[in-house]
């Protein structure tokens, strides 16, 4: 499931948990979630490229692309309990206006460029390409991601509109995302689609039992025990080599992540920030990059020349998107 360099640098983490930073404790904050974003973000761009070409250095973060994937969805669901705890009901008014625009605007803008930028360099723009959804394949290139992003928020926005305790409401969730997952595996999509999909919720969990967790994790035998049982855990349910049962592994490897980096912290600085705040057009358009430079027209034949241009045309484009889209949403309020 993952790679030697993640199981390293999981092993450094720890052993740093229980010596150096045994007092130390890093609030997830937003400036924390930004940077997270970022680094994801970034890790995501070059998990992709050996799709394209052969760079061995890189196949080892590839094969962690999960791990990177399933963050991403704890971040999302955190943030959203996070919102909804300190807003109440009050914050699912005009919820699916306003945060779904917000999946939904980018994802179509930068799926018709995608394919309008195919049509330029070979001549095909076939909107039956649209109807593959339904076997999972997606009109631009690794954009499943919006499509489950998508589908939770409304989920959310259902089953938190109801009356329910907090906590039927986060197994509710819980459940709705595993029976989702079950239909996609059961309908043979890609594990993309459905491997990662219980960090989601699970975030959710975390930040209403955070400072038990953060307890927890900070007792006398937890802080040295907590992140091996949670590891443990995840290798019993991969163990089986079932693959349906990875589902789970991504949740207790999320867990032991996100409690070493409650000691470690994350990056700080402007250049973080800003990648976390660009991280899901990104996201979205990395994958165009990779097709242009590699077309008909143009063919960057160098594979160290192709991920630079790769990656700075991608951060580019991601911001200007970025602004596109926020000034599209200043015109909407």
């Amino acid at each position: 499931m993952n790679s030697i360099s993640f199981i390293a640098i999981i092993g450094i983490l720890y052993l740093l948990s229980i010596s150096l930073w045994k007092k130390k404790y890093v609030p997830f904050t937003i400036e924390q979630s930004n940077s997270f974003k970022g680094i994801l973000s970034i890790l995501i761009v070059l998990s992709h490229l050996n799709f394209h070409a052969e760079m061995p250095l890189f196949l080892t973060i590839t094969k962690w692309a999960g791990t990177k994937v399933a963050l991403f969805f704890f971040i999302s669901g955190y943030g959203l309990m996070a919102s909804y705890r300190k807003k109440e009901q009050s914050y699912l008014q005009g919820f699916l206006g306003k945060r779904l625009w917000k999946i939904v605007l980018p994802l179509l803008v930068i799926t018709f460029f995608f394919l309008f930028t195919q049509f330029l360099d070979k001549g095909i723009f076939n909107l039956e390409i649209f109807q593959n959804l339904w076997i999972g394949l997606t009109p631009l290139p690794y954009s499943w991601f919006a499509y489950i992003i998508l589908i939770f928020y409304l989920v959310f926005f259902v089953v938190f509109s109801t009356k329910w305790s907090l906590i039927i409401k986060i197994i509710s969730m819980f459940s709705i995302s595993l029976i989702i997952s079950a239909l996609l595996y059961q309908k043979g999509f890609d594990r993309a689609w459905w491997v990662s999909n219980l960090a989601f919720p699970f975030g959710m969990l975390f930040q209403a039992q955070e400072s038990r967790l953060i307890g927890w994790s900070r007792t006398k035998f937890g802080n040295i025990l907590f992140v091996p049982i949670s590891l443990g855990l995840a290798f019993i349910f991969a163990f089986f080599k079932i693959e349906f049962l990875y589902i789970f592994s991504y949740v207790f490897i999320v867990l032991a992540v996100v409690i070493l980096l409650s000691y470690s912290g994350l990056p700080k600085g402007s250049i973080f920030n800003f990648l976390g705040k660009i991280s899901y057009e990104t996201y979205l358009i990395h994958g165009v990059l990779y097709f242009i430079l590699r077309g008909n027209h143009i063919f960057i034949q160098n594979n160290w020349l192709y991920l630079g241009v790769s990656i700075l045309s991608t951060i580019f484009l991601a911001t200007l998107f970025h602004k596109l889209f926020n000034y599209i949403y200043t015109l909407k309020k």
